[in-house]
């Protein structure tokens, strides 16, 4: 029996994204590269970036590349990674892959963030010192773990330099490593990735950094912290920086499990059919609230 149209477009759809997304990884891996021998992640840090938008042949260019590649690359991710959630993919994966490729994504937010950080400017102090106070909070552990990935002081930049440039894409792509054999992109998801990122970064000028002594009534985050940024106003650091989002992971994570606990008969396995469903549609009305959440903190909070 043939395949419905609809069914073989949205097959299509889910192969394009991981193809067009790693695509746009190796652009933002390459720029990553050239930017590297400019960064300097210590003394005027805010001054280094300028001096490498506005003085370093091109250096505008590789910067937005470098900027927009990031962001393609983790949006396809997050979409592919709920394609896999909405079509139920987990139930067959090998024991393992699902965490890892959860947990790869977790890195990516992370490597984003650091790069965030990295700018020197008033939102990355600010995002800076926002991740210090979260983490150092943390009951008995908190310094240590805060100081494991950044240091307060003159050392700022230099943990999440480390973080950005070498440990996290070399851990990420460890951890994708057996994912994307299926899904690695032929020439000419390179060449519409490339060239559509080059157009970008050609024709739309990179966004003004604010200096770090510049007085503004508010600053906000990335994009993807917009929504606990906006949580940490109304509830404690604790809860809303580490308590929710742990909860929710773990959610995400222990999913697979439900699905296939209980054996293959009897009134267990119809008992964790159902713990399954709820976890999901739970899963599903928490991230769409925090969707909200982000895109009303966006676009229509001061």
């Amino acid at each position: 029996m043939a395949k419905k149209p609809g069914k073989n477009i949205s097959l299509e759809f889910s192969s394009y994204l991981p193809r067009l997304g790693l695509s746009a990884l190796f652009l933002c891996l390459f720029s990553g590269i050239v930017l590297t021998f400019y960064y300097r992640p210590m003394g005027n840090v805010f001054r280094n970036v300028e001096e490498i938008t506005t003085l370093v042949p091109y250096g505008w260019f590789f910067r937005q590349l470098h900027f927009a590649a990031g962001q393609l690359f983790v949006i396809l991710m997050l979409i592919h990674a709920i394609d896999h959630f909405q079509r139920r993919r987990y139930r067959f994966y090998p024991p393992g892959q699902w965490r890892r490729l959860i947990f790869s994504l977790c890195l990516c937010f992370f490597t984003l963030f650091t790069g965030f950080i990295l700018k020197g400017d008033k939102e990355g102090l600010f995002a800076a010192r926002i991740f210090m106070n979260i983490v150092g909070g943390i009951p008995f552990v908190g310094g240590r773990l805060r100081n494991f990935f950044i240091l307060p002081g003159k050392d700022l930049f230099f943990l999440p330099y480390l973080y950005h440039c070498f440990f996290l894409p070399i851990l990420i792509l460890y951890l994708i490593r057996s994912h994307i054999r299926r899904w690695f992109p032929e020439r000419g998801f390179v060449y519409v990735g490339g060239v559509g990122l080059c157009f970008y970064a050609l024709l739309v000028k990179p966004f003004a950094d604010i200096p770090p002594d510049a007085f503004i009534k508010s600053v906000k985050g990335p994009w993807f912290f917009l929504g606990i940024q906006t949580l940490l106003k109304i509830l404690p650091a604790n809860l809303a920086g580490i308590v929710l989002p742990v909860l929710f992971l773990g959610c995400v994570l222990i999913l697979p499990y439900t699905e296939n606990a209980g054996g293959k008969t009897g009134v267990q396995k119809d008992r964790m059919k159902i713990v399954a469903q709820c976890l999901h549609w739970l899963i599903v009305l928490v991230f769409s609230a925090y969707s909200f959440l982000t895109i009303k903190t966006a676009f229509w909070s001061a």
